[in-house]
């Protein structure tokens, strides 16, 4: 098991395990990330392999989680935890925006976020109807192009 590195994170992770259901709340890893932003570009987080990556929304004005390609928006108000598949793109927007554009988010109030990971666990899995990984198929991967501005990517690899 991971060790957190002071009693601050201790504290903070101890907070956000007694926030998550039961069910997955001891999957998830000990290691955490602040992320501040005032909203985020369409990207995929292909880098995190084997785990569900979660935002715990700490500071900031409402938001969503947009998912374009499966067509979901998820709020991220101060307070809200989202967890979902890290190769899924997404980008974080005000609400009922489509489109990441730079400037709309230029003097913004920034948000604040705590990013964690839960293991890909049998039951972790059974929670989220995640099925075992394919071995052939198309898959979503850090080496397909996504269009920062409408998350939209390209079907084969360059």
């Amino acid at each position: 098991m991971e060790s957190a590195g002071s009693f601050e994170d201790s504290a903070i992770y101890g907070t956000l395990r007694r926030a998550l259901p039961e069910s997955f709340a001891a999957f998830t890893k000990l290691r955490f990330e602040w992320y501040g932003c005032r909203g985020a570009f369409f990207h995929n987080d292909a880098h995190y392999d084997g785990v569900l990556f979660g935002v715990w929304s700490v500071v900031g004005p409402p938001r969503e989680v947009v998912f374009p390609r499966i067509k979901r928006r998820l709020s991220a108000d101060v307070g809200a935890i989202v967890v979902f598949d890290p190769y899924e793109p997404h980008g974080l927007l005000d609400p009922g925006s489509d489109l990441y554009r730079a400037r709309d988010y230029e003097g913004s109030q920034p948000s604040l976020f705590l990013g964690f990971e839960v293991t890909l666990s049998l039951q972790v899995r059974d929670a989220f109807g995640v099925g075992p990984a394919r071995g052939r198929g198309s898959m979503l991967s850090s080496r397909i192009a996504i269009n920062p501005e409408t998350g939209d990517f390209a079907t084969s690899i360059a």
